[in-house]
């Protein structure tokens, strides 16, 4: 173990030796990538660069991933007397983005370096949570981008799960940055991991047995008995061994919500003082946010939280999570029924985890799941100070005795972080009017993806930069033939606003061009913002005649976005642009005419939490939209700030949720005075299958 000279003591904290050497490497202004299992206590690094930079007078970034993770660390920074100026910026919300410290995603992040570099002048600390998340096959590229684009005096505080190429890793970022970069690796976990599996007709067993398993269910291939699944016996036991409180990762939402509603029906898993206790968390939060429990979906969580049942996953409301967050985070919650997005930074650990299934979707297809998702869900088992391990439960189906590999999943080697780098048409657009089209090429030549290529042979060097060109080529012929630049390093009126519009740049940008947008009202223009983003899931459906009123409006922003997507087939490229989408449309048409928002599921059968993040990315894209306009002197900003304002109420209005009272506005908002519609008188309609 190298010695170390650093603190030893933060926030009133014996730091870890890991710990320490991270703190030294900042004191002596290098850059820090620190990789370490889940639970290990990344995040205090992070905090103590964060203290660093407020102490001289900058301000600090803190990235992350997912919504939930950033919701929770804005808290945590608002809490921390130390900080207490926090802001957050994600795609959905922006709140306070002036203070010391602010909580945004990367792509935010990205998006400022490209939009207006100049708020970043006294930014001098950057922390990059879950940095590993470079190789995300759809958001990937954001990651690499903001490190290659951040000012080089920019502390840069990188936090990541173990992974195989640290070192390659490591030296790519310190060419990147142009500056020391100290690698910090701990691999021992607070609490070790006790891996066990189950079969209903194996019951649990350690991974060591699975061999000889294999000959006996090997006899049983035709057995349909044998290949029932039921993981009643194990729950059964966990609750009985006292192995409680248990995460139960399913990757269904549907999944986490029935097995959570049969659990609550057949367990009470709550003491009476703990039930108490529950009431009383509970009232505390209705009092603060006000909401009805008699009847309705806090009602259903009411009841399940009373047996020490609980479920979390993406589609619920975002005050369903909140409560069952403050109940779990109390040790109120004894058996949570989750998906993934639970293990990723939100800091709360249980004494048991079980998955329910090894295999999940990766973005393409169902397959075994990779070791290093598989070790971050895992490592939320195991408190510290409260258990000497952490139990980790894998139930089997059949065939995964037979074929799953579990020792690579288990205990195999972690995967490697790969390259996605892919520039989008805004970031080309950018990069043109600073250096023209060789700008991009130059960037791709200082990416993670040619480092890798480099690494690996001359010959792949040179065959993927003969890609990237060809590539970059077709996408720069689409901007010049779609009038978004010109010349050596012009950037047009169209490739201005695109710079603000970053993730549906040319979509709107049209729309905004071809005067669609001049044509609609107030809601009108909410529903076709929200047909611009949304991806509906599969099995969405929607009351179609409630887009009556503004069909046409619909059809011709439909013609003009296919148009460029018939531009980039003509450039030798594949047709990118997501095409309208209207399935939310419906819903978010009608709440911007004043319906409340438990009347919305006659118009959509989305799930709730699906249509609030919907309506608040649309919120955000129409305050995109209004800066472009005011900019541009166009009289489209009355229109937009009505649009806004119908949005921005109930659920859809995050700052209770926040805990944030009314008058602490979201700051980016330019809000109309004008009061949301009275909503319209019409007949029911019917409610989608």
């Amino acid at each position: 173990m190298p010695t170390t000279t650093g603190p030893r003591r933060f926030k009133g904290f014996t730091l870890a030796p890991f710990q320490q050497r991270a703190a030294e490497a900042l004191d002596r202004d290098e850059n820090v990538l620190v990789a370490a299992p889940t639970g290990a206590g990344k995040t205090l690094v992070a905090e103590y660069a964060i203290a660093q930079a407020l102490e001289r007078g900058q301000r600090a970034i803190y990235t992350a991933p997912i919504k939930a993770l950033s919701n929770q660390k804005f808290r945590d920074f608002r809490a921390d007397p130390a900080i207490a100026d926090a802001g957050l910026m994600t795609g959905d919300v922006t709140l306070f983005p002036e203070a010391r410290v602010v909580v945004m995603t990367t792509e935010i992040l990205r998006n400022t370096m490209i939009e207006d570099p100049g708020k970043l002048h006294d930014v001098g600390c950057v922390v990059f949570d879950e940095v590993h998340f470079l190789d995300d096959r759809e958001r990937g590229s954001v990651w690499e981008e903001s490190l290659l684009f951040l000012p080089e005096d920019v502390t840069v505080v990188a936090l990541s799960a173990t992974i195989d190429n640290l070192g390659q890793f490591a030296a790519w970022l310190e060419r990147a940055r142009n500056r020391p970069i100290r690698v910090v690796e701990e691999t021992r976990r607070p609490v070790p991991l006790k891996h066990l599996l189950y079969h209903p007709k194996a019951g649990v067993f350690p991974p060591s047995r699975l061999k000889g398993l294999r000959k006996r269910f090997q006899e049983h291939v035709k057995d349909r008995e044998w290949k029932r699944r039921d993981d009643r016996p194990l729950v059964k036991g966990i609750v009985q061994r006292g192995e409680l409180p248990a995460l139960y990762f399913c990757f269904s939402r549907r999944l986490c919500e029935s097995k959570a509603h049969k659990a609550s029906r057949l367990r009470k898993l709550l003491t009476d003082e703990e039930r108490n206790r529950v009431q009383a968390v509970w009232d505390a939060g209705r009092a603060e946010f006000r909401f009805e429990d008699r009847r309705g979906p806090m009602a259903d969580v009411r009841k399940m939280v009373m047996r020490g049942v609980g479920v979390h996953h993406a589609g619920m409301l975002p005050l369903q999570k909140e409560m069952v967050e403050r109940l779990f985070a109390e040790g109120l919650i004894k058996l949570l029924y989750t998906t993934e997005t639970f293990a990723l930074g939100i800091n709360m650990p249980a004494r048991t985890v079980i998955f329910d299934s090894l295999t999940k979707f990766d973005g393409i297809d169902f397959d075994y799941m990779r070791t290093r998702d598989y070790l971050q869900m895992a490592g939320r088992a195991g408190r510290q100070g409260m258990d000497d391990e952490g139990l980790v439960y894998s139930v089997l189906e059949f065939q995964d005795v037979l074929e799953a590999p579990i020792h690579r999943i288990l205990s195999g080697k972690v995967e490697p972080v790969t390259s996605r780098f892919d520039l989008d048409y805004s970031t080309l657009v950018h990069l043109h009017g600073i250096a023209g089209d060789q700008g991009a090429a130059e960037l791709w030549d200082r990416s993670f993806a040619a480092f890798q290529a480099r690494q690996h042979s001359r010959k792949r060097e040179e065959h993927n930069r003969g890609v990237v060109e060809v590539l970059l080529a077709k996408r720069y012929r689409f901007l010049r033939e779609m009038g978004y630049v010109r010349g050596e390093r012009e950037i047009l009126a169209r490739g201005r606003t695109c710079l603000h519009l970053h993730g549906y740049e040319i979509q709107l940008t049209e729309l905004l061009f071809e005067g669609i947008l001049d044509e609609a009202d107030p809601p009108a223009l909410a529903g076709l913002v929200a047909a611009v983003l949304h991806e509906g899931r599969r099995g969405e459906e929607f009351w179609r005649n409630a887009l009556r009123p503004m069909r046409g409006l619909l059809r011709r922003a439909a013609q003009t976005i296919e148009r460029a997507r018939d531009v980039e087939v003509d450039c030798g490229l594949a047709a990118s642009l997501k095409p309208l989408d209207e399935a939310m449309t419906p819903a978010v048409y009608e709440y911007a005419l004043g319906r409340p928002f438990d009347e919305l599921d006659r118009f959509t059968n989305a799930a709730p939490g699906d249509v609030i993040r919907t309506m608040r990315m649309t919120v955000q894209y129409l305050r995109h939209l209004r800066k472009v306009a005011a900019d541009g002197g166009m009289p489209l900003v009355d229109a937009l700030d009505e649009a806004i304002a119908c949005l921005w109420r109930g659920p859809v209005d995050v700052r209770a949720e926040l805990g944030l009272p009314d008058e602490e506005g979201d700051e980016a908002a330019e809000r109309s005075s004008r009061p949301a519609p009275t909503p319209i008188e019409d007949p029911t309609p019917p409610a989608p299958a």
